[in-house]
């Protein structure tokens, strides 16, 4: 190879370097989207099954006896009914 020849080599090389490190932190923003998604989506399906479980009556709180229950009402069990095929049913 004579100088020229690999005088544009390395500029194909350097051009296909840059176009590489392009696409490297395109994928990494991406990657960043999809894990941001994840975390909000994980969160909201958390949140979900805890407001259904309230409202079903399955709990009252996840975080303690609430001080406005009585004591009737913080010591209450759930009553499971060997009938049903569900825990949630």
């Amino acid at each position: 190879m004579d100088l020229e020849q690999l005088k544009r080599r390395r500029d194909e090389l350097l051009k296909d370097n840059e176009w590489m490190d392009g696409l490297i932190k395109e994928k990494e923003e991406e990657l960043w989207e999809v894990k941001v998604r994840t975390i909000a989506a994980s969160e909201l399906a958390r949140s979900a099954m805890q407001s259904a479980m309230r409202t079903a009556g399955i709990v009252d709180s996840f975080y303690g006896p609430s001080t406005q229950l009585s004591d009737n009402q913080a010591n209450k069990a759930v009553e499971v009914d060997p009938n049903k095929n569900c825990f949630l049913c």
